[in-house]
């Protein structure tokens, strides 16, 4: 059934299959191969520096998390190291748990063999064409014709939140792998077979990507999809595959999605922490039509929206908004009534508390909570409008030239009509820092390539020659894509790529890992978050040699804190303590081996601590106390970690060490997966670590295993007898290991079902 709809849906609008015919005859020049090398044009057209290699991206996230993580999973991997713990951050915390790492994601694997930047920067461009390939070959699949699916497949490949998720890899590769899940999961239901298998690997394929907010809205969009189909399907049947497509992709995303589920549970994230922070403004739908409205201009050129800054832009083109509207309006069929639902949810929960669909839903969903910043759900809406728009050109291109003439003037006259109220709007209430002009020149503009793309669509369907139809199909889609690339000024500035090659640092001595930590100060991090300079190339200095965000993981600098999504739970609210506004806490900081503190008056400036600790030390006498007791005495100012540390009240009666003791301990390895030393100690006693404590590490002495506890609240501490000793501690991560072993067998498992469906009578899963 899913085969014959879209070939019912264009009987349907043609009429006669004579019409069918001269509709296939000249949409099929736009084929896969054309739609690509024309995307490619358009993206050598912003970023012909990066393509030619001489240039990367820089701004925001690219250069504060995308790049750092990507250099140091690559870094690892090239030492033969799994990267399960990063050593440099945070005073420890898991890495490939974090999910959106990309360790597990197997097109990561470009950049982690290949050389950076290079080779970061091609893979974000190169999962724009994945993008713009699989909305082409959903809406072709969908509507049968070619050319309304070049136009969806532009669309979604370089609207304004596509070019804005080129700074992070997981958003990015989650998003261009979103229509190729809705394709094979939706043939799946229908089709079963081969469609099972491959519909699984597309979702695993995403799901390893590591954004968990595409991926459930793909999932929620995939739901109302099978809903919105179960009348002209078998339920019982087609609920059956598509429960075992979600088996199948959980197991096969079992050896990223097991670590994630631990991390999350001793994280710092909550339910509680989703609000509307960075919601649509209220008024952010006109952003549809005039993108620049109430926008405000950044240092580099890109313009933002004051209430949001996720993303620069969720523009995705006037003639696509307008083709969608058409489609909606008059390519009436379940697909298009569900695909309005979905663009239009898409924008009231992007909304966050401005509507009421939000806060529902997260009483419904309580899970939503996680999902922080709203604006991501118009995700969404930028799946639905290219398909409406498909649809909408299929009806058009079979259309007489009156009728279609009279709908796409009524069409146009709202919209400009909208235009103009907006600009309107803006001038008579502008936001703060936003320019009168660019808003009416970014509204003017838009209404000029607004009026040619309909005009070009009523050409190309009121001239009788091929050729003609052919040539104006091309221009259609040139115009579209100029549309895309020029509404706002470059959303990714780029910078040479010198910018990650080695640089002279002025910390002296250097933090080395596993002996002493550097810590960006609070008014540094104040300044770093609101600075940025004219100049790329020293707004990348001035970040890098204050080690802001996640600039240390490039020189291997061991920091106090890092930036990551998840921070185990513990190790959150001792940071908590640390950047108080007001003086820092030395004794906590001492422990934490801060040896280099930055300089509060200068940018790029340390200054050395004599005082910090060791990173493993040994002999203080505990004190037992619960979380809230030790977190105050972290804060105080009369703590210190030499001489006393605090356990759970738990370990009461399970520690023998009483007293203050003399402790050798002499350091041999402090890696990301093993710490070892030799321990003399007059008495038993404790030997503590300034390391995030976390499930997956264990403690030995001398071979056996001992109780690892949580030390000063987020660090380690285990018991050692009296005497020398041999002590380590081992990351065993049997989330990870059970992970991989689920992941192969599913693996294997799918290999087998598309083995045995490539035989004429395969009878299982046929019917199931």
């Amino acid at each position: 059934m899913e085969r014959l709809w879209p070939r019912a849906t264009l009987q349907s609008c043609t009429g006669t299959a004579k019409v069918q015919a001269q509709v296939r005859d000249w949409t099929h020049s736009f084929t896969l191969g054309r739609f690509l090398l024309l995307v490619s044009a358009f993206l050598f057209a912003l970023y012909p520096d990066v393509i030619l290699g001489s240039h990367s991206f820089f701004d925001r996230d690219f250069a504060l998390f995308t790049y750092p993580v990507a250099y140091y999973a690559r870094e690892q991997i090239w030492h033969g190291r799994i990267p399960l713990w990063n050593t440099l951050s945070d005073c420890g915390i898991p890495f490939l748990a974090q999910w959106n790492t990309g360790v597990c994601y197997p097109l990561a694997w470009f950049y982690f063999l290949l050389p950076l930047p290079w080779s970061l920067n091609y893979f974000c461009l190169g999962h724009l064409l994945l993008a713009g390939w699989g909305m082409y070959l959903l809406a072709r699949h969908w509507t049968a014709n070619p050319f309304a699916a070049s136009v969806a497949g532009l669309a979604y490949a370089l609207n304004g939140v596509a070019l804005n998720c080129l700074m992070w890899t997981s958003n990015l590769a989650a998003l261009a792998w979103l229509p190729f899940v809705v394709l094979y999961v939706s043939r799946a239901w229908t089709e079963g077979g081969r469609m099972i298998v491959v519909g699984s690997l597309a979702g695993a394929m995403q799901a390893l990507a590591g954004a968990p907010e595409i991926v459930l809205v793909t999932w929620l969009i995939l739901g109302t999809l099978w809903v919105a189909q179960s009348k002209e399907l078998s339920f019982k049947v087609s609920f059956l595959r598509l429960a075992l497509v979600g088996v199948l992709v959980g197991s096969l995303s079992a050896v990223q999605l097991l670590p994630f589920f631990q991390l999350a549970t001793h994280s710092d994230r909550t339910a509680a922490q989703g609000n509307s922070a960075w919601a649509m403004p209220a008024d952010g739908t006109a952003n549809f039509l005039v993108p620049l409205f109430h926008c405000s201009k950044t240092t580099f050129g890109s313009y933002f929206q004051l209430s949001q800054q996720w993303t620069s832009s969720y523009y995705i083109g006037i003639g696509i908004v307008a083709l969608a509207i058409i489609g909606a309006w008059k390519a009436r069929s379940t697909r298009t009534y569900w695909l309005i639902l979905v663009a239009v949810l898409g924008v009231l929960v992007s909304l966050g508390d401005h509507t009421f669909v939000y806060p529902v839903t997260k009483r419904v969903m309580p899970l939503f909570g996680l999902a922080r910043y709203p604006i991501k759900f118009v995700i969404a809406t930028i799946f639905a409008l290219p398909l409406l728009a498909a649809f909408g050109v299929t009806w058009a291109s079979t259309q007489e030239t009156g009728k279609l003439r009279r709908c796409v003037s009524l069409c146009a006259a709202c919209l400009l009509g909208a235009i103009m109220v907006i600009l309107v709007f803006a001038r008579v209430s502008p936001a703060a820092d936003e320019v009168w002009k660019a808003t009416l020149m970014s509204g003017g503009s838009r209404a000029a390539f607004l009026l040619c793309s309909l005009a070009m669509m009523v050409f190309i369907c009121k001239t009788p020659n091929s050729d003609m139809k052919r040539f104006a199909g091309f221009a259609l889609l040139a115009l579209m894509g100029l549309d895309s690339i020029t509404h706002t000024s470059p959303q990714n500035p780029t910078v040479r790529n010198s910018a990650y090659g080695p640089l002279a640092g002025a910390m002296n001595p250097v933090p080395l890992p596993g002996q002493s930590r550097a810590m960006v100060s609070l008014k540094t991090v104040a300044v770093l978050d609101r600075a940025s300079f004219a100049n790329p190339m020293i707004h990348c200095i001035a970040n890098r040699g204050s080690l802001f965000q996640n600039w240390n993981l490039i020189d291997d600098i061991p920091k106090a804190n890092g930036f990551f999504s998840l921070h185990v739970r513990e190790q959150a609210a001792v940071n908590s303590l640390v950047y108080q506004p007001t003086d820092y806490p030395s004794g906590l900081i001492d422990f934490m081996g801060v040896q280099q503190l930055s300089a509060d008056d200068q940018l790029c400036h340390w200054v050395f601590r004599t005082s910090a600790m060791p990173l493993i030390t040994g002999g203080q006498r505990p004190i037992f106390a619960d979380s809230q007791q030790t977190l105050k005495a972290l804060a105080s100012a009369a703590f210190n970690a030499r001489e006393i540390v605090y356990l759970p009240a738990d370990a009461v009666g399970k520690v023998s060490a009483t007293n203050k003791t003399l402790v050798q301990i002499q350091q041999r390895e402090f890696s990301g997966s093993r710490i070892a030393a030799t321990a003399n100690a007059q008495a038993a006693a404790l030997i503590v670590i300034s390391q995030s404590q976390y499930p997956a590490w264990k403690a030995f002495v001398d071979g056996r295993p001992v109780p690892l506890w949580h030390a000063n609240h987020a660090f380690q501490a285990f018991e050692i007898p009296a005497g020398e000793h041999q002590i380590r501690l081992e990351y065993h991560d049997t989330a990870f290991h059970a992970g991989v072993a689920i992941t192969g067998l599913s693996l294997l498992v799918c290999i087998a079902l598309f083995q045995r469906h490539s035989r004429p009578h395969a009878p299982i899963l046929a019917t199931v």
